[in-house]
């Protein structure tokens, strides 16, 4: 698709990680922000804010599978075959399958998102399922068909990749392109539905070896493979075993013991907020006191404040 200026693409986003989509944003139309190239994400992020909209010929192809979602601005047209599909409310939702040939067309200021799918996310994910490989079988008809499901997920996964306020964690991020890459899987071989998985939750073993390794690198950015691997589970089986014995998803529970842990460092008065902020495993000062008033209903200094009474 050409466009009249090559994009501005944030520094943030120029590491080397994931090259082809950063080559991929920088040659994009508008303002292009990236998430998950430098965290290496299982599925990078992109949002694009187009003042001018974009023509029909801006992307011809895409590096991986991309699902696209319209957030606001002009409705946009798809071109890609006989009979024009328009987004509209409920019908936001594209599925680009890698290497498919792409005409969309916005006539005015439009601001979307992107989530990128590597083949290795769906072949691992499909793996797990026991299912053909994903990759070869993706249809191209999803575009601005109502897709509820897909639709709320995406939007939260954007939603959250961008969040300045609270910066989204590796291990949050890899439970939520599972949960995509999940659902497709279901709209591709299970287009009717199918039997609720049976699985179990984690072993006592199991669990209490998660937790402790959990408590033991409360300070690093754990991910879905390291928690998994102490199970000999994937990660998407852990992911589904976790919920099952803790009632959190894992990133959840992992927020709550930062938070837990926190508030330790604060009722021992000798740490400065920002250094109990690093020493729990959150970005900066600002990322801690948002997360912990979230959580506890106060900022940290409040709450220390209120214990010490």
């Amino acid at each position: 698709m050409a466009q009249d200026q090559k994009s501005e693409v944030p520094t943030e986003a120029s590491d080397e990680a994931n090259p082809h989509i950063l080559a991929f944003a920088g040659s994009s139309v508008g303002i292009v922000q990236v998430k998950g190239a430098r965290e290496r994400w299982l599925a990078p992020a992109l949002l694009h804010n187009c003042s001018t909209g974009i023509e029909e010929s801006t992307w011809t192809t895409t590096p991986e599978t991309v699902i696209g979602l319209r957030l606001h601005g002009a409705a946009v047209e798809d071109h890609n075959r006989r009979v024009v599909r328009t987004s509209g409310p409920g019908r936001d939702f594209t599925l680009q399958p890698k290497g498919a040939r792409t005409r969309y067309l916005a006539h005015g200021s439009i601001k979307f998102g992107q989530v990128f799918l590597p083949d290795a996310l769906l072949g691992r994910a499909s793996e797990a399922e026991n299912v053909p490989a994903l990759v070869a079988r993706l249809r191209d008809d999803l575009s601005f068909v109502p897709e509820k499901t897909l639709h709320a997920l995406t939007f939260e996964y954007l939603r959250r990749a961008f969040d300045s306020r609270i910066p989204a964690t590796s291990l949050e991020m890899e439970g939520r392109a599972l949960l995509l890459v999940d659902w497709l899987i279901r709209l591709h071989h299970w287009p009717h539905g199918r039997a609720t998985s049976r699985m179990g939750g984690l072993s006592p073993r199991q669990l209490q070896e998660t937790r402790d390794f959990i408590a033991e690198h409360l300070a690093n950015d754990i991910c879905l493979d390291d928690l998994a691997e102490l199970t000999g589970l994937t990660a998407k089986h852990f992911a589904r075993a976790f919920k099952q014995s803790t009632g959190l998803p894992p990133h959840q529970y992992l927020i709550l013991q930062r938070v837990e842990a926190a508030k330790r460092h604060l009722i021992d008065g000798k740490m400065s907020l920002a250094s109990i902020a690093l020493a729990c495993g959150f970005a900066d000062q600002s990322h801690f006191t948002a997360t912990f008033r979230r959580a506890v209903g106060a900022s940290p200094g409040a709450w220390r404040l209120e214990y010490a009474k």
